[in-house]
């Protein structure tokens, strides 16, 4: 046979296009998923008790991209879905809550490629309440005070592919809604619930690409960030602060898919001087609303967008009653390699400080 194959360079070219295209897999380009979730709202704060009164529902439906692996960071994470989802919610509680609606971009990994596919799915996008707090007409809703939020979902899910195009899945999900305390009240809204869906793909089929991936360089980076917020305390409807944060950071790859590092954060919050002054009753001056800290973070780099898990302690504060211990979720978008926009969420455990945008810059070191 391989005299046959030398003698006949194409009779070689045919049997290599036949075994390289046997062998490669192929999908469709995009698909459609609906998911219901049944469930109820997490009681995370006693207050919560006194709106959470039934079980909660969930409608889902999803249009969702197949990548391809025409990016490296598409190989390196398994070909993970890119996609769209509009939620329905029935919080449980008509009178207080009313229904919720959400819409939010999210990106699914697939874990692990067995018969049964294990798949995290995360993303964030707009939620709205129906009936938030109301000084006059809903003061009993003691969770949240805007009608506006951002949604966060991550749903941990198995799915079965019943053909080439259908697959079923069930799965475990949080849908968690909050502003970040720009109005008061806001103790957010936790709705854990199990799940289960169904998936069609559509259009033309194409072959996944599978090249060699090079490993990224592991050398230390700089990080300036500057960041801008807003943030309510109490009372109800009482005046705005304006909170302005900035962060030093030293980063280092720690594989293709994710990065670590620390950094050295500043803020101004012009509402600490208050709360020292309400709460503790002493005279207070313009450096009681700075903040200093040291932290560390986890970087998840999925091609120009990066996934901060951030946790760190201050240094120095003047107040005292968030504790000692910060963190931050935070998400980035790189416009080049170096330029980017920072949106983030700062809490002290599951206390929610204040959102954060801004704008940072990465000096990368030079290659070896």
């Amino acid at each position: 046979m391989f005299k046959v194959i030398f003698k006949y360079p194409l009779f070689l070219g045919v049997f290599l296009h036949y075994f390289v295209s046997f062998s490669q897999q192929t999908v469709p380009q995009f698909g459609v998923e609906q998911t219901i979730h049944f469930g109820s709202i997490l009681p995370h704060r006693p207050l919560v008790n006194a709106v959470v009164e039934g079980h909660s529902l969930i409608y889902e439906f999803s249009f969702y991209k197949n990548t391809l692996g025409k990016k490296q960071w598409q190989q390196a994470y398994n070909y993970p879905k890119i996609g769209i989802s509009a939620m329905i919610l029935q919080l449980g509680n008509k009178e207080k809550l009313g229904n919720s609606y959400g819409v939010f971009p999210y990106i699914q990994f697939p874990i692990s490629n067995k018969k049964i596919e294990w798949n995290i799915r995360f993303g964030y996008g707009l939620g709205y309440i129906e009936k938030p707090f109301d000084r006059e007409t809903n003061f009993k809703n003691t969770v949240i005070g805007s009608t506006y939020n951002v949604l966060i979902n991550l749903n941990s899910l198995w799915r079965i592919k019943l053909n080439e195009n259908i697959s079923t899945s069930a799965g475990i999900s949080l849908v968690h809604f909050s502003n970040g305390s720009f109005t008061r009240p806001n103790l957010g809204i936790n709705v854990f619930s199990l799940n289960a869906g169904l998936a069609y793909n559509f259009g033309l089929k194409k072959d996944l690409i599978q090249n060699e991936i090079p490993k990224r360089e592991k050398n230390w980076s700089k990080i300036v960030l500057v960041n801008v917020g807003i943030k309510e305390i109490p009372p109800v409807e009482g005046p705005k602060y304006m909170v302005y944060t900035t962060s030093f950071s030293f980063q280092k790859a720690f594989s293709n898919k994710s990065s670590y590092g620390f950094s050295a954060d500043l803020f101004y919050n012009s509402s600490l001087e208050q709360l020292i002054s309400d709460e503790e009753n002493k005279t207070t001056s313009n450096s009681d609303n700075a903040r200093a800290g040291l932290s560390v973070f986890y970087s998840l780099d999925v091609g120009k967008v990066s996934y901060l898990i951030q946790m760190g302690g201050y240094l120095r504060t003047a107040y005292d009653g968030d504790g000692f211990i910060y963190h931050r979720i935070t998400s980035r978008y790189y416009i080049n390699k170096n330029l980017f926009f920072n949106l983030g969420l700062k809490t002290h455990w599951a206390v929610a400080d204040f959102i954060e945008f801004g704008i940072g810059y990465k000096f990368n070191s030079p290659s070896k």
